[in-house]
Formats: structure tokens, sequence, C-alpha cells
């Protein structure tokens, strides 16, 4: 035991954990903690311009390195600003430990300035949010937020802390390490006797469909995943938006499915008489939440470490709950006689979709029009990505067109809103991925409405010297509301269109490098460019206005969803 300031206490006890960063924005009921990192360089404060970008940076680190991330606000205003981003923790599944100071504790319940119920404001958007009462019990209440933000399903939790239980005050304390106080490693396996009904029904099916969902990447699935695939030829279907769960240079490999993915991949679906849905919740993205895109005659087996999730949104053959990665080996373990089917038909099957597809997306190289069609950015970036490139997709028509139009090779490299649907997370997000994993290129794609709503944050990524891409695709409207006050409502255009600056030049102001490609030809030297530079990049493409269709749904005569 040492005796120290409580603040240092919970930087040693961050510091326990394994943590590099903090995000946030600097106050005073939590100076107290923040002064501490002075001189030090074992853990890096990273302020941001506005709190919400914090917790949406923090998000993007915990997302691509797979370790919790922290955020650090004062009271008030500055945590409430946190809560649309820890949203998006909640419902990406990402491990981030939010230290809120609060007023002193003599000002609590009297209406005092910046006192709220911070905790009440929490609780929908984490798995735990608690008041930590008494200095002696600060370290304790660390120790069990990492334990919920890191257990199981992961998520973000929430400590609320008082200035005076951290103000001029010491305690006795020595760091603990994570396996003191929690478990860490945790490979929760099947029933055995559920995962020998799965066995003998994939075994026999004959026309097998993976969804791999982001179990898949929690639990490091990937390779398991692919091997199941390959010993029943089965269909590789990642869930929409997790496109990197597997290879997308995989044979197996047909698309994504929903309304912005590829209809070929919707198709597989559809076609299946048995669907293994490992790590996968069948989201609303996925499968539209009615038999459009799942067959109801298609037997599932649904595969999560959560309970809750299995058979939540459609009827199972066999659920089984437990650790994607534990599962998915006793499944390879249990195949009758190990297994191994030609499955000639179905692979045959699958190789035609997944030529349709391609012919489908080869065929926009040849679009044309000025400005160009937001389609045509797509090919040329594919011919610089580096293989490993981390893209972080923003909310909006434009960007989204990326989800059946980029290829993933590794997992951790698709980053989005999973179902939080949050406009212009994109570059917070981006550039967490980046602080996350440095030694992987970065590349964000807007819309220019995203873009604007967080675009001082290009000034935080410049003052840490945070290298990455930004690319703008500037159509000039909220592309997905005009789309639908056009459809819906006799284009009747209220509140859709935009008045744009020059965003490679505010990119500059700034103090990033700006680019400005009006042509298809240009845009892969561009981006190649700003690939090399040593800092944060803007990349600016005009594009036309286009609204094209969702992807047609198999079960349905028409529309999408």
């Amino acid at each position: 035991m040492a005796v120290m300031t409580a603040g240092a206490a919970v930087v040693e006890a961050l510091r326990a954990e394994g943590v590099d960063y903090m995000f946030g924005i600097c106050g005073s009921t939590t100076n107290n903690i923040l002064t501490e990192l002075h001189g030090r360089s074992d853990l890096k404060f990273i302020d941001t311009r506005h709190e919400q970008n914090a917790a949406l940076m923090a998000h993007g680190y915990a997302r691509a390195s797979a370790k919790p991330a922290v955020c650090l606000t004062t009271s008030g205003p500055a945590t409430i600003n946190l809560l649309s981003g820890i949203a998006l923790a909640y419902k990406g599944r990402a491990p981030v430990v939010v230290i809120a100071g609060d007023v002193s504790t003599d000002h609590l319940d009297r209406d005092g300035n910046q006192s709220f119920d911070l905790v009440s404001l929490f609780k929908p958007v984490t798995f735990m949010a608690r008041h930590v009462h008494k200095t002696e019990r600060v370290i304790e209440a660390i120790h069990d937020a990492f334990r919920t933000a890191m257990s199981g399903k992961r998520g973000p939790v929430m400590l609320n802390i008082p200035r005076d239980l951290l103000d001029h005050t010491t305690i006795d304390y020595a760091p603990a390490a994570p396996g003191a106080y929690r478990a860490t490693a945790q490979r929760t396996r099947g029933d055995d006797g559920a995962v020998r009904e799965a066995a003998a029904l994939l075994a026999a099916a004959e026309r097998p469909v993976l969804m791999a969902g982001s179990g898949v990447i929690d639990s490091e699935a990937t390779a398991e995943a692919v091997k199941l695939a390959e010993a029943l030829g089965m269909a590789l279907v990642p869930a929409y938006g997790h496109n990197d769960t597997v290879p997308n240079s995989h044979p197996l490999y047909v698309g994504i499915p929903g309304g912005r993915g590829a209809p070929e991949a919707a198709e597989a679906i559809h076609r299946a008489d048995v669907l293994l849905a490992l790590g996968s919740r069948l989201s609303q993205s996925s499968t539209g939440w009615d038999n459009g895109i799942i067959n109801p005659a298609t037997r599932i087996v649904q595969i999560d470490i959560d309970a809750a999730e299995v058979g939540r949104n459609f009827p199972v053959k066999v659920g089984i709950v437990g650790d994607a990665k534990a599962v998915a080996l006793q499944l390879l373990e249990a195949l009758p006689g190990g297994e191994r089917r030609t499955n000639t038909a179905w692979r045959t099957e699958i190789a035609a979709l997944k030529e349709k597809r391609q012919a489908r997306l080869r065929k926009e190289s040849e679009l044309t029009g000025d400005p160009m069609m937001p389609q045509r950015v797509f090919p040329e970036l594919r011919k610089v990505m580096p293989r490993d490139c981390m893209v972080t997709i923003d909310a909006g028509t434009c960007p989204g067109l990326a989800y059946d139009r980029l290829d993933f090779e590794s997992p951790r490299t698709l980053h989005n809103y999973f179902g939080h649907g949050a406009l212009g997370m994109g570059l917070p997000v981006g550039i967490g991925t980046k602080i996350g994993r440095p030694d992987r290129p970065a590349l964000v794609l807007h819309g220019d409405g995203g873009f604007l709503y967080a675009a001082t944050e290009i000034n935080t990524a410049v003052r840490h010297r945070i290298p990455h891409v930004t690319v703008v695709l500037n159509n000039s409207c909220h592309g997905s509301e005009k789309a639908q006050q056009m459809r819906q409502w006799k284009e009747r255009y209220v509140g859709v269109d935009l008045e744009n600056p020059r965003f490679d030049k505010l990119g500059e102001v700034l103090g990033a490098r700006g680019f400005y490609v009006t042509r298809p030809d240009e845009i892969a030297d561009a981006v190649k460019t700003a690939f090399a530079h040593d800092g944060p990049a803007v990349v600016e493409i005009p594009v036309a206005q286009h609204f094209p269709p969702r992807a047609a749904t198999p079960g349905k005569s028409k529309g999408g969803h």
C-alpha cells in the first residue's frame, strides 16, 4: 500500500487496466485527476473540441484496438454532451468507461449550478451507471466499471464522482492487475447437446448460409467462421455493417444484406435451408425483421453470448448461448465423422451470385456525368486503399454506398454507426480508430451534411498529430431525407438542401492538407497522396444528387427496407 492523492490513485487504476488514452475536455471537477498526468507519457489526454466527439473517439479507439477506452468530463452540460456518443458505444458494444466529475456532495439535490441527475440520464445507454459516495470506494467503483464493461457483451459504463471526493484527499492504494478483480479471458462454451444438434443440422443442409455478426469480431472468431464455411460449403454473408467479419476475397463470400447491401446476399439468405447466425442478433438492418430476406422455411441456428438475443427476432431451430469462437470450435469438433461436404450445386450457386454482384459493380465504372455519380468514387478508392485500411462510414446516402462497394480483409477495419444512426459520427470515430491502431491507415467517408457536424475535430487531429484521410462526398444536400421528401411528399423540399464551404479549404484552415477532386481519374492520385501525408487530410469530391432505390428484397414484390 502507498499513500497517494485520490486523483493519482484513479490514474494508477487506469494504467493497471492498460489504458493509454483518455478522451474529453478539461474541467474544474476533474482537474484533480487530469493534473496527475503532468509530466507523464504513459497515459495521454486527447482533448477534443466537443464532449460528444470525445465519446465517439473513445468508441473508435475501443472498437479498433479491442481495449477499453476512457472518457473524462466535468460536471453538468459537459457530461450531458457525451450522451449521444455513449449511446453509439451502447449500440456498438464498445467498452467505454465514463468518469464524470460532479459538483460537490454538499451541492447535490439543491438545484445548484451545473447540478443534474447524471446517473439517471446515463442509465438507458450504459450497462452500469453509478454514483460514488465515498473516497474510499472510488477504486472499488473503477474495478466494478471495468468488470462490467469488459464482460460478456461488452459496452459502456458510467461513474459519477463528486469533486470533493477527489480534491485534496489521499488514500492508501496498491494497484492490482485486472485478473485480481475480473475474469480477463472468457470463452463461454455452448451446451454440448445443443452443439451436437446444430452440427447434425448443418451437416445435412443442402444450401447452408453463415451470417457472421459482431460477436465474431468481439471473440476473434474469423478463422473459425471461415473453417466452418469451408467444411460445409456455406455461403459467407456478414451481418449488415460487419463486412470485416470474414475476408471479402474468399470464394464463399457473397456480400452483405440490407437496404444498402447486396441484393445477391439477400438472395443467398432467402435460398438457405439452414442459416447459422454466428454472433449475430439477426438485426433489423440485416433482415428487416420479416420474412422478406429470411425465408419462413429456413431453419435457424443462432449463437450469441447474450441469452436475451437468442430467438429474439426470429424463431430458432437450435439456440446456443456462448462465445462465438468457442462454440464455432465445438461445432467443428462435433461434425459427424469430421464431415467435410463438397456441396457442389450450392457452391456453383454461390459462385454465380458472387459473379452477378461483381458484374453489377463493374458496370458502375462506366457511369458518366458532371458532377460525377457517387458510385464512381468507390472503384477508384479500391485502387489505392491499403489492404488493412480502417474505414469509418458516416451515416448518409453517399457514404452508405460503401457497404456494397468496398472490400475488407481483416477484422476491426470497418467502423460505422451500428444501428445508432448518428450523423457526423464518422470523423471522430475515424480519428479514434487511428489512435487505437496507429499501425493501420485510417479513412473516413462522409457526406457533406455529416462532415460539418464534427469538422472542428480536424483541429484535434492536427494538434495531436493523428494522420488520417477524410473523403467528403459533397452532393449539397441531406440525401436520405431529400430522397424521402421526393418520393413520399411530392418534392416538397424543406431543410434538405445545403450551401457548403469548400471543405478542402476548411480542412486547410484547421491545419490539414486539402484536396479538391472533380474527375474520377483524379481520385486515386489524390487519395494516395493524402495517405502519404504525415497528418490529417481532407479530400472533397463533388458528386451528383442520386437517390437509388433500396436493394431488392427476395421475398417481396417491390421495395426494400
